[in-house]
């Protein structure tokens, strides 16, 4: 620019702004995301101007550098609201087309249908198992209470900061742009793998469920295909509807299964074991037994409930989704925080009293033996197999939901990062009519397809059945996907919360907040156990004698891989791409 100096002429620059009635308005802006419409406007707002809020901020034209301190005010000073901007004449939009229309109950619904509490409390909760035995309830106590000091981190960042990007934002303002950047990688990947597999898990239990009620031996992919079509409408069109389906879907699921869960009780611990039907179990028709809180009492070392723990923590993956839906919500300064906690919360309740029944299904000292050997848990104890169906067709319908709502979250980091153009600007495009990222949740669903088919695909038969615990039959196919993807995406998403953790305490550093650093650092050491509880299995066999399978010892070196891949994006960016890499995180609505 002919004749700049470092003292040039700065350009007025207006966040979002609060009228008269307490609602928002939307500035002009000198930069927005892209929406698939044109701006309203993108003429500089002048300070003096009557459109212009008093709480502008200004910013240099001068392209030359300037010093580090001036650079991080700058950086400061340029959070853009993500509320700049309307498509739509009689709604305001923000982030470039998003209708602020949910409420409490749909960010809860968001959370909860991704931690998916039918689907995992009822066959998930084996992996803690084969370490804490029937002192799981215990392992999965401890695992909650662990898990709201992440929970307790995401709602901190929450109530400052609203954006589609959720973990990417918290980590790139709370650490730094590298950090924030491989966060939001990790959590992007580790999500379209997450939704892959519960997607073929939702296949898998619902075929199991048709040959339960029928006797056929249908294949499972049908039914996941079925399933992706159902994602593909309800994500696209209108997220509401999408929110109170998954709502009426968890009730549904959680209150059928806490009803088998009090049958399950009532019956109390059978006199020989449920497993090899000869193996006499110490007190049979037992309904309350508190070993199943006492390590020594269960049969259980203390550092057995502590590896429990670590898997535990695994079964609330996805608490942290309704971050996504922030610049969705009415009110997410309070919606989202409450939501994150309160999901951790209510499935922590749940998992206790679904664990408790499957240890007293097995009786409670029992439960060391057998519970490790059935990955059916819940189902297995079951009285009938009427109950048993029961409790397949809660965790189909968590699974299906369980993707959906995996789905949702991918796809706004995905439309987040996109439209701060750190990914490919085509994915920040919201829908002209429908305000959804539509571009983001087509790559998704293509993903997913491309994921299950080639892990089938490109496996042997041998390699299927013996990750898919030695199931030889139309079945299999579908086991092994869920448990070869789910074994990837976890610790991706556990390295996330780790990361989260390390953003928790610099954001406490820099701002004197003494609870924001205790929380943080918290929230790093649970990330860090559950990292070390989702690779356990690579490095250790499920049992003695047993070889570890070869996906499974892949695991680490596929999750190492994915990481060395957005490092080496990272460092092209901040090389290549220097102002993309210098407005990282700039695009949130600051609450």
């Amino acid at each position: 620019m002919p004749g700049c100096r470092r003292g040039c002429r700065p350009t007025g620059r207006s966040t979002a702004r609060t009228s008269s009635s307490g609602t928002r308005s939307a500035p002009r802006t000198s930069r927005a995301p892209r929406t698939g419409r044109s701006c309203p406007s993108t003429t500089p707002a002048s300070p003096s101007s009557p459109s212009a809020s008093s709480t502008a901020t200004r910013r240099s034209t001068c392209p030359r550098r300037v010093g580090t301190a001036r650079r991080a005010a700058r950086s400061r000073a340029r959070g853009r609201s993500a509320a700049a901007m309307v498509t739509d004449a009689g709604a305001p939009a923000v982030g470039g087309g998003f209708h602020r229309t949910l409420g409490l109950r749909d960010v809860v619904a968001q959370s909860l249908s991704v931690i998916a509490p039918a689907m995992s409390g009822a066959f998930l909760t084996y992996l803690a198992s084969t370490k804490a035995g029937g002192a799981t309830p215990l392992a999965y106590l401890l695992g909650t209470l662990a898990m709201l000091a992440v929970g307790g981190t995401v709602a901190l960042f929450a109530r400052s900061l609203s954006s589609a990007g959720s973990m990417y934002t918290y980590i790139t303002r709370g650490a730094n742009r590298g950090l924030g950047f491989l966060g939001g990688w990790c959590y992007a990947a580790a999500f379209l793998v997450l939704g892959g597999a519960v997607l073929c898990g939702f296949g898998f239990f619902t075929a199991n469920l048709v040959a339960l009620l029928t006797g056929a031996d249908p294949d499972w992919y049908w039914f996941s295909l079925a399933g992706l079509v159902v994602i593909a409408l309800m994500s696209l069109y209108d997220i509401r509807a999408s929110t109170r389906t998954q709502l009426a879907i968890l009730l549904v699921t959680m209150v059928a299964l806490l009803v088998v869960a009090v049958v399950v009780i009532a019956v109390g611990s059978p006199a020989v074991s449920v497993i090899d039907g000869t193996t006499p179990v110490d007190g049979a028709g037992t309904r309350f037994d508190p070993g199943a809180f006492w390590p020594s009492a269960a049969g259980v070392p203390w550092t057995g409930v502590l590896f429990g723990l670590s898997f535990a923590m695994l079964s609330f993956t996805g608490a942290e989704a309704s971050a996504v839906l922030s610049e969705e919500t009415r009110d997410p300064r309070r919606a989202v925080p409450r939501a994150v906690v309160g999901s951790i919360v209510v499935a922590g309740l749940f998992y206790l009293v679904i664990t408790y029944a499957t240890a007293v299904g097995f009786g409670v000292r029992q439960a060391a033996t057998d519970w490790p050997a059935s990955v059916a848990g819940l189902a297995a104890v079951a009285p009938s197999d009427a109950v048993a169906a029961v409790v397949l067709a809660c965790a189909a319908l968590a699974s299906l939901f369980c993707a959906l709502g995996v789905h949702i979250a991918v796809s706004r980091v995905l439309f987040a990062m996109g439209r701060e153009r750190v990914l490919p600007a085509w994915l920040g495009v919201l829908h002209p009519r429908w305000g959804t990222p539509w571009r983001a949740i087509g790559l998704d669903l293509v993903v997913w397809v491309l994921l299950a088919a080639g892990a089938v695909l490109l496996t042997s038969r041998e390699s299927q059945v013996a990750l898919a615990g030695g199931l030889d039959d139309g079945l299999t196919g579908g086991v092994f996907v869920f448990t070869f993807l789910a074994g990837i995406g976890t610790p991706l998403v556990m390295a996330v919360y780790l990361m989260l953790g390390v953003a928790g305490v610099a954001q406490g550093r820099r701002t004197g907040r003494t609870g924001f650093q205790v929380v943080g650092a918290l929230a790093a050491l649970v990330g860090a156990l559950a990292v070390f509880g989702g690779l356990y299995y690579s490095f250790a066999p499920a049992a003695p004698g047993v070889p570890i399978p070869l996906q499974t010892a892949m695991v680490p070196w596929v999750c190492l891989a994915v990481a060395a891949a957005g490092g080496a994006v990272a460092a092209w960016t901040r090389k290549r791409r220097r102002e993309v890499w210098a407005d990282m995180g700039q695009v949130f609505d600051e609450l």
